[in-house]
């Protein structure tokens, strides 16, 4: 079936193989509008939070390449400045570009990042046009893979170049230099142990009666599996941190009711985008007898559900003050859990351009990019695939 209308698909579209031809053609025009040549962002200034890899990298990468000024996030910075900076065309934006290293399993990174953005802001003129809250937990890697990581970035300390990076004392951690705890607690482990009521037994269905859990990602681990360290953690990343950051940067994106627009202003032009990268697991399903959550990753659920309501709570508001939009975006299935490698022949059905190009979709209609009438005000919106298809929610429809 296509990916988009969902009807069966007889001849496949050339470039969007899980499309059907008229709906690739759709995805296709939909992600041009925000490609270079069509949206022009110079002067604009952007803040994309875990953009080094994946999505956000492509999503930064994008915003550059259109102009914009842009500030990363990123658990691994100097890891990303290798990144950046391999790109053929780096030296056309490096100077553009900004890399903040901030881990959002710790408050203390999440309020520095506020810091260092006002700053960065302030000498770029002291505004913020578009904020991109697309860092996310949504599986947990080992101890190891971390360990792995942070080595990396200790390694790379005396070998990349300090020009993208922001100067400041930051030092990737494992598990963020911090043991998820509740009410004193000693460890996330003490914790488990403490909430299964028979002691050292096993209750039926319980993880000591299941697959080991280190074989297991937490996208298939059950409510009784998922450590408590994983359910503050993602949380914390996929909900509180962006709540933190809408919150500390609105003001840096404008205020009407202290500067009304001028006479030449466009009323139905943003004077600034936030956009919060969510997705299915968020929103109520069409039947409850649908298998997509069925008891599975629970954590993720709860805090993209919560992120969904900031969007709803906050749209209103900072449309009606600010004259700044904010959606939420369902960027599309572009990678899978461990478990799910092999679904779909083991191909997913868009990429990671495509997923930046929804993302950047409401920036597109609003800056009124090349094909659009421009101005385009759309707020307040659990968006998917371009906004083709309507999806409420709480009522699960879509």
């Amino acid at each position: 079936r296509c990916y988009i209308c969902r009807l069966a698909v007889h001849v496949p579209h050339k470039t969007c193989k899980a499309m059907c031809i008229p709906c690739g053609d759709f995805n296709t025009a939909g992600s041009e509008l925000s490609m270079p040549g069509n949206l022009d962002l110079s002067g604009k200034t952007a803040l994309v939070t875990g953009a080094r890899v994946n999505l956000g990298y492509h999503v930064a990468l994008r915003l550059l390449r259109c102009g914009a000024r842009v500030i990363v996030s990123s658990r691994y910075p100097r890891d990303a400045v290798s990144r950046y900076e391999a790109e053929s065309d780096s030296s056309a934006w490096i100077d553009r570009l900004r890399i903040v290293g901030a881990d959002f399993r710790s408050a203390r990174d999440a309020f520095d990042l506020v810091s260092h953005v006002r700053s960065i802001i302030s000498a770029w003129g002291g505004r913020l046009d578009i904020l991109i809250n697309n860092a996310a937990q949504t599986l947990t890697d080992s101890v190891k893979t971390e360990g792995q990581a942070v080595h990396r970035e200790n390694i790379l300390k005396d070998k990349v170049s300090m020009t993208p990076l922001l100067q400041h004392q930051y030092s990737a951690r494992v598990r963020g230099g911090v043991q998820a705890t509740i009410e004193g607690a000693e460890d996330t482990a003490d914790l488990n142990e403490r909430s299964n009521p028979n002691g050292g037994g096993a209750a039926p269905g319980s993880s000591k009666d299941m697959v080991p859990l280190e074989d297991k990602s937490s996208w298939v681990q059950s409510l009784s599996e998922i450590p408590y360290e994983d359910v503050i953690s993602a949380h914390s990343v996929n909900t509180f941190v962006p709540l933190i950051l809408i919150r500390e940067l609105l003001p840096l994106m404008g205020d009407i009711t202290a500067s009304p627009p001028s006479s030449q202003d466009n009323p139905n032009r943003p004077a600034g985008y936030v956009i919060n990268v969510s997705s299915r697991e968020g929103i109520f399903e069409s039947s409850r007898s649908n298998p997509h959550k069925a008891g599975r990753h629970v954590h993720t659920n709860m805090s993209k559900a919560a992120l969904n309501m900031i969007t709803e709570t906050e749209a209103g508001p900072a449309w009606g003050r600010r004259r700044v939009v904010i959606n939420t975006v369902n960027p599309g299935y572009m990678s899978a859990a461990p478990e799910m490698e092999e679904a779909y022949d083991g191909v997913r059905p868009i990429g990671w351009e495509d997923g930046a190009g929804r993302v950047l979709w409401p920036v597109a209609i609003g800056e009124g990019g090349q094909g659009t009438r421009g101005g385009g005000v759309v707020w307040g919106r659990f968006l998917k695939h371009y906004g083709a298809v309507r999806v409420e929610p709480g009522w699960g429809r879509g």
